[in-house]
């Protein structure tokens, strides 16, 4: 790895730190934290996801790859991700809590309607 790739990846892990660390003080103080600082934050997020089209890249080259590979022993997994787009995966249920395993119904039937 290059020093100019260490330290791209240096600064950014320092900047999720802090922003790690900024959220944690709030938490820790919640009625001196600001609700709109929240929401903001998720509005960015959702602008850098929409910005980035939902690419991203591994560092990893196709041609590193054998061609010989099947596809589920493979790194790259685009084809089986676009096989399953519109599938979601929600979390377990645990014993006793309703809401979730109603939610997960609902979730499921409207999948079933869709397709």
């Amino acid at each position: 790895m290059s020093s100019e790739n260490f330290s791209e990846l240096e600064m950014e892990l320092g900047e999720l730190l802090q922003e790690f660390h900024c959220v944690m003080e709030e938490l820790r103080v919640p009625s001196q934290s600001n609700p709109h600082v929240y929401e903001e934050h998720l509005k960015q997020a959702k602008q850098r996801n929409e910005m980035s089209d939902g690419v991203s890249d591994s560092g990893i080259e196709d041609s590193d790859y054998s061609r010989d590979q099947s596809l589920g022993s493979s790194l790259n997994t685009s084809e089986e991700e676009l096989n399953t787009a519109g599938m979601t995966v929600a979390p377990k249920a645990r014993l006793g809590d309703t809401e979730d395993l109603q939610s997960f119904i609902e979730s499921l039937d409207r999948e079933l309607a869709e397709m």
